[in-house]
């Protein structure tokens, strides 16, 4: 039941993404590897484009908001404060206002062992709604989304060959780790919602 947005770093070929796109509704939208492929594909006629990775290219940011001032729907990541003030800056002289996804680590940390990857600083709710507070407090900025990578979920081999012990124990740590994920993210979630900001999507990475 829920839609599938393709990422375009696996997918190379813009033909490829109009065919799967057409396909089924299912497939809504396009995650991007780079803010500049995301202006790329906009001038290419692709519409609900979200940026996989935080920037603060100045050249990038210039494409998107020229884009977006013709009418696409771009999406920036962020997960650092910092990265707001050349978004602002950028966006206030293409008058324009960029919609902003906040990057939600979601690594678990066990007692000495920190299972998934370096991803993001943002890793529980106080962080993420002192980014999102922040964004709210910059001109030409909306938070509009929420993505949270599960790399160990996604990317760990459940069945290695040759490896059964680790195996085990990697299948159990991604049993724990997905139930904190899910709990820690509703959190957010819901936190967020409280505190008065409207997501139009919260995206989960890989296919888990």
């Amino acid at each position: 039941s829920k839609p599938i947005r393709l990422a375009s770093k696996s997918i190379r070929c813009r033909e490829l993404l109009r065919r799967v796109l057409a396909h089924s509704p299912v497939f809504q939208g396009i995650l991007c590897f780079s803010a500049g492929e995301a202006a790329h594909l906009a001038r290419h006629g692709f519409d609900d484009l979200v940026v996989a990775y935080p920037t603060v290219d100045a050249h990038d940011i210039v494409e998107v908001c020229v884009e977006v001032a013709k009418g696409a729907k771009i999406c920036l990541m962020v997960d650092d404060a910092e990265q707001l003030i050349p978004l602002t800056r950028i966006a206030a002289e293409h008058q324009v206002e960029l919609e902003l996804a906040i990057d939600l680590d979601m690594s678990t940390r066990f007692p000495g062992l920190h299972f998934g990857v370096h991803r993001s600083p943002v890793h529980d709710v106080p962080a993420a709604l002192a980014l999102a507070d922040a964004i709210v407090r910059s001109p030409g900025l909306r938070l509009v989304g929420l993505m949270g990578y599960e790399a160990q979920i996604a990317g760990l081999q459940d069945h290695a060959p040759g490896q059964r012990l680790k195996s085990g124990v990697v299948r159990a740590l991604k049993l724990r780790s997905e139930r904190e994920l899910r709990a820690r993210r509703g959190a957010v979630v819901r936190a967020l919602a409280e505190r008065g900001h409207t997501l139009r999507f919260v995206n989960g990475g890989g296919t888990g």
